[in-house]
């Protein structure tokens, strides 16, 4: 099959999928106003958010069972079951109830769909990236890796664009939904794609061999724990660096900044315009320096810039110049820490329990780190300043550098 077709049609799911887990923080405050009353409209976002992270915790369990899916069935098949449970509970969040007509129930039916979504993008990001870079095995890995990437943030920047025409071009409680309608019908539109796919080489010849782990996610934490534990916190700095962009720096720029809704929504599709533009280029540095030294320059430049990143964010005022190199640097930052991570995560485990060691390792990292992001740098902004949420970036980034030099030692053994 030639390489453009596995790309595209791999890829178009990709952006389906989190476009659907995605357009939730694009509308977190009609959902907090509608699912969660409240006396502040601040309180009911963090609620909101609460739910938004509640999602990420399914996400380890997720990468376990597709993961399970995926080593022992087939790449295919995990990310095709994954596309049809996340395009059904998108259309379920469509037509939910509000808590003015069912009371406590509706909050309760969000957070439970939540949890499906949860599982099913548990299995999209590690597995669509593993099922590319299978296919194309040697061929410009960090390139490829970033493009995977980027379709992720293009789901994202395509469900802020969606909810940026709805919010300013209606001004009712019902409109919203449609952008959840339409991330359901785009869910089928996707798996129809996916069905034309063949299987990856790698899988197919571990099936000629036999050559699949019983229990692949216990055997992966038992006979490569350090590679979990290693893309595990690779996950955290990638994934707190991208959620600062994709689902808080729009609340940033409208709770503590005072920006317009409409306003903070252009902001934050700036910045991750930045994100995607860049991340071909850092995967094409990445693959000539190597992954392992541009991840350690990568979060060092986190740790010396995030502040400064911030503090020209919150001080620079009505100065759009300021404005836009901050949040310049902050997508520039986001696309070099994640540019290589797929590549790099996908050499490290072995092929018999590959996708179940990504997608655990991944999900771990951003259920604990990345999706609690916004509820985190929320608190930081509300009960330090609005400079604060730069602190947990820098911790991520450190707590990445830390890790890489303690497990390396051990995964270049294998």
């Amino acid at each position: 099959m030639p390489k453009h077709k596995i790309i595209s049609s791999t890829i178009v799911g990709n952006i389906v999928e989190y476009y659907d887990f995605g357009i939730y923080a694009a509308f977190t405050a009609t959902i907090g106003r509608i699912f969660f009353p409240s006396d502040t409209a601040l309180h009911q976002m963090m609620l909101a958010f609460l739910v938004f992270a509640v999602g990420f915790m399914m996400r380890p369990f997720g990468g376990i069972i597709f993961g399970h899916i995926g080593d022992k069935i087939g790449r295919k098949k995990a990310l095709t079951i994954s596309i049809i449970g996340m395009a059904l509970s998108t259309f379920a969040i469509s037509i939910l109830p509000s808590y003015e007509s069912v009371g406590v129930l509706a909050p309760i039916l969000l957070i439970i769909i939540r949890l499906i979504q949860g599982i099913c993008i548990g299995g999209e990001g590690a597995g669509s990236a593993i099922f590319i870079l299978e296919h194309l095995e040697g061929y410009k890995t960090g390139l490829i890796g970033s493009i995977v990437m980027a379709s992720n943030m293009i789901g994202t920047l395509l469900a802020m664009l969606v909810g940026l025409v709805i919010v300013n071009f209606t001004d009712d409680d019902f409109s919203w939904r449609y952008g959840f309608m339409l991330g359901s019908i785009m869910g089928f539109v996707g798996l129809h794609l996916r069905r034309k796919l063949a299987e990856t080489p790698v899988f197919q010849e571990m099936q000629l061999k036999e050559k699949h782990a019983d229990i692949p996610a216990l055997q992966v934490v038992k006979k490569e724990l350090a590679s979990v534990l290693l893309i595990l916190f690779l996950a955290a700095a990638a994934t707190s660096t991208a959620y600062t962009i994709r689902a808080y720096l729009a609340i940033f720029f409208s709770q503590f900044l005072l920006f317009s809704q409409t306003e903070s929504l252009l902001l934050t599709i700036s910045c991750l315009l930045v994100f995607i533009l860049l991340l071909p280029c850092f995967g094409m540095i990445a693959d000539s320096v190597g992954y392992k030294k541009f991840l350690n320059i990568t979060c060092i430049a986190i740790i010396m810039l995030i502040y400064p990143t911030f503090y020209l964010l919150v001080n620079g005022g009505e100065n759009l110049i300021f404005i836009f190199i901050g949040i310049t640097v902050l997508g520039a930052l986001a696309a070099a820490i994640s540019a290589p991570a797929y590549p790099y995560a996908v050499q490290i485990f072995s092929p018999e329990f590959r996708y179940s060691g990504l997608a655990l390792s991944w999900n771990l990292g951003n259920a604990f780190f990345g999706g609690t992001t916004p509820t985190i740098s929320t608190w930081l902004a509300q009960k330090i300043n609005p400079i604060a949420p730069s602190y947990y970036l820098l911790f991520t980034s450190l707590l990445f550098l830390i890790a890489h030099h303690i497990t390396c030692k051990y995964i270049h053994k294998k």
